[in-house]
């Protein structure tokens, strides 16, 4: 998932106007013939501006992960370009100290042109053998001048690089920051309005809610089915492989951390977000996976939804990169998106994208 940065501040803007919108939005309209059908009517909209919030939620989080993820390779690129840039200082600093050698070594033996040597030496040989002794040991003046002149090259070259590579870290830093703000803009906007409704309201909001997140559902099949050409259960790779059979503990060693909070950015041991549940959970049996979804994606064999078996991943988003989950079974998934919790795999994010499935090799 590559999103520029103005789509990004589009977003942020996008959800600052909607903080506005739906602040204003959840008043009790005047009393009417029937208040029940305004009851209704409310408790629809309300819905509808609850399901949007928390799919904005998600779909943040989706881009965090992916935005931490370009994070940490931008560091370590810091990283390797710092840990260069000292190699390629030591190597000019050597090559200075042997060109300082060969002059003091020059001086002493008189001159480093072995015919002068030899005009002033009672043996003709004497100022050769010099000359031929200082080779050995330091190589030609030009080649020591060559050598320092190309490390000192290499050294401009290696701080080009170090400062894009941070340049690209700094950017991703304060992208990640937007994508806070923007998300608890979104949670504190779903939280202002859960607390205006109360009582009979939120009956009847809850009601609503599980309309709208069964229509969505229904929807997402019939998108996948018709994507699949009407055969849903087509099989995109009809040898996917043997089921490792580590996988059986990896979901154990989830289900241990039931109720565990969801936290940007974390991998255990006690919050995760939900490329870092998932990853976490696979690391306790010998399986590394990257921390972050999309990558994870990349990382699996394509399977359909008809092959799904307990330890599949489920991935949201184009390729994966917006959420991610461990299938358990029976149409059940284990995975953190407000907290580590298990849900149905449809229906749990109610406007989300098709989903896509995996298997670990």
């Amino acid at each position: 998932m590559n999103r520029s940065r103005s789509s990004l501040r589009f977003g942020v803007v996008s959800v600052g106007m909607a903080i506005a919108v739906l602040l204003g939005a959840v008043v009790i309209g005047p009393a009417s013939a029937d208040p029940l059908s305004d009851k209704k009517a409310e408790a629809a909209q309300i819905g509808a501006q609850l399901a949007q919030l928390q799919d904005r939620q998600h779909d943040l989080n989706g881009q965090f992960e992916q935005a931490n993820y370009e994070l940490h390779q931008a560091q370590e690129k810091v990283i390797a370009a710092k840990a260069l840039a000292a190699q390629t200082a030591a190597e000019a600093d050597k090559r200075r100290e042997d060109l300082r050698h060969y002059a003091v070594a020059a001086y002493q033996s008189g001159n480093d042109s072995p015919e002068f040597d030899a005009l002033i030496t009672n043996d003709a040989s004497t100022g050769v053998q010099k000359r031929s002794y200082l080779q050995s040991i330091s190589g030609s003046r030009q080649d020591l001048v060559d050598a320092l002149n190309a490390a000192r090259q290499k050294a401009e070259e290696d701080g080009v690089r170090l400062k894009a590579a941070e340049d690209v870290s700094t950017a991703k830093a304060a992208e990640i920051e937007q994508l806070k703000k923007a998300a608890d803009d979104a949670a504190n906007q779903q939280a202002a309005i859960n607390t205006k409704v109360q009582g009979e309201l939120k009956v009847l909001v809850d009601a609503e809610n599980a309309r709208i997140a069964a229509a969505a559902a229904a929807a997402r099949a019939a998108a996948a089915n018709a994507a699949s050409g009407g055969r849903a259960s087509a099989a995109p790779n009809p040898n996917p492989g043997r089921i490792r059979s580590e996988v059986s503990g990896a979901i154990a060693a989830g289900r241990t951390k039931l109720g565990a909070e969801y936290v940007w950015a974390a991998e255990g041991p006690d919050v995760f977000d939900c490329s870092g549940f998932v990853r976490w959970s696979f690391l306790q049996v010998g399986i590394s996976l990257p921390h972050y979804s999309g990558a994870m994606y990349q990382s699996t064999i394509r399977i359909s939804e008809s092959q799904l078996q307990p330890g599949d991943l489920v991935f949201w988003g184009v390729g994966g990169s917006q959420h991610v989950a461990i299938y358990i079974g029976g149409n059940q998934i284990l995975h953190t998106a407000h907290g580590v919790a298990i849900t149905s795999m449809n229906g749990w994010w109610t406007y989300g994208p098709v989903m896509t499935f995996g298997r670990i090799p």
